[in-house]
């Protein structure tokens, strides 16, 4: 017995218009006026069971319930309404984007959830009964848990926005392999929640659509609210993509930039070096009829001349444009663009 109490992790009565939420026997329902609250542990073997035993749950339900893997959704049946909402996962050790789901069974005059893990917006909302705030239903009830749920999807956009602010500063001051592993991981987060968001947004509007049918007007326009934020978050998500993507691509156009450099650098020490090593090699060669041989000075002579010849490079690659003042203004434009994107 002690095993099936662990699987139902919180019951409540919650009387309707105020008053002080208390604990109670499942087996004895909920009175009338008041709206019962199961909460379970969806991981846990009892948890089937006493789903059963409720007189408005099903096979079909408890299995859409239990179900391993889900997306958001909300379904209507003849005695209720099916639901399951996504939100960040702020359990220690566990990335938030690894996101939990909610699944809630509503139907009159009781909420039925289910959690694997630890969900904060359900404390939140128990908070919220113990300090006697006023639940009007149970649609109402919902509400508030996905006001709560959605609310910490929000919280855990701020960081995200703050680290991409912080890798583009820094890309700008000097682009290098740690911040390219920041920048992808903080562009995975960012599709992940998306991804998410995105068929929770649907199944929003269709609980929104069935207060409406309901004639829940004050619950309606809770659950629109609700809407609205989830929209402003995908928008929020979209835009942090797209910045990503921006300062990705300001990341390889200066990796590009330091590679042109390079090479560049490369190219010109090749061709300042190229005559002076064709000479050396053309007098170096183990044959007779070398000019020179029997010339002390000799050697003298041709470092003069090889100095001579790298002092005649110099000039043609500044007229060129290879090095010097064309070079320098070429290279604080490519740093000024680099600053103003």
């Amino acid at each position: 017995m002690a095993d099936s109490q662990d699987a139902l992790v919180r019951r409540l009565v919650i009387p309707v218009g105020g008053g002080a939420s208390t604990d109670g026997d499942p087996a004895n329902g909920a009175a009338t006026g008041s709206i019962e609250w199961l909460h379970f542990d969806r991981s846990h073997p009892d948890t089937r069971a006493l789903l059963l035993t409720q007189h408005d749950v099903d096979n079909l339900v408890v299995d859409a319930l239990l179900a391993d893997e889900t997306r958001p959704r909300c379904s209507v049946f003849a005695n209720g309404v099916l639901l399951n909402f996504r939100g960040v996962n702020l359990n220690p050790g566990m990335q938030q984007d690894e996101m939990i789901s909610l699944r809630i069974w509503v139907s009159d005059g009781r909420v039925i959830s289910l959690r694997k893990h630890r969900i904060f917006a359900v404390h939140d909302v128990l908070a919220e009964l113990d300090r006697q705030l006023i639940c009007t239903s149970e649609y109402h009830l919902v509400n508030r848990l996905v006001w709560h749920l959605t609310r910490k999807i929000g919280d855990s956009l701020a960081p995200l926005g703050e680290e991409l602010d912080e890798i583009e500063e820094a890309i700008i001051s000097g682009a290098n392999d740690t911040l390219r592993l920041r920048l992808v991981e903080a562009r995975r987060q960012a599709i992940v929640l998306r991804r998410y968001l995105a068929p929770q947004r649907e199944a929003l509007a269709r609980w929104t659509e069935v207060q409406a049918d309901r004639e829940k007007t004050v619950e309606r326009e809770q659950s629109r609210e609700n809407i609205d934020t989830v929209v402003r978050y995908i928008e929020d998500l979209d835009s942090l993509r797209d910045r990503s993507s921006i300062v990705q691509d300001t990341f390889l156009a200066l990796l590009s930039d330091r590679l042109n450099r390079n090479m560049f650098l490369l190219a010109i020490l090749s061709a300042f070096f190229l005559p002076l090593g064709f000479i050396t090699g053309l007098l170096g060669v183990n044959i007779g009829g070398i000019p020179g041989t029997s010339w002390d000075w000799s050697f003298v002579s041709l470092c003069l001349a090889l100095l001579a010849l790298c002092g005649v490079q110099l000039w043609v690659f500044v007229k060129l444009g290879w090095i010097g003042r064309v070079s320098a203004q070429a290279l604080t434009k490519a740093g000024r663009s680099h600053d103003e994107i």
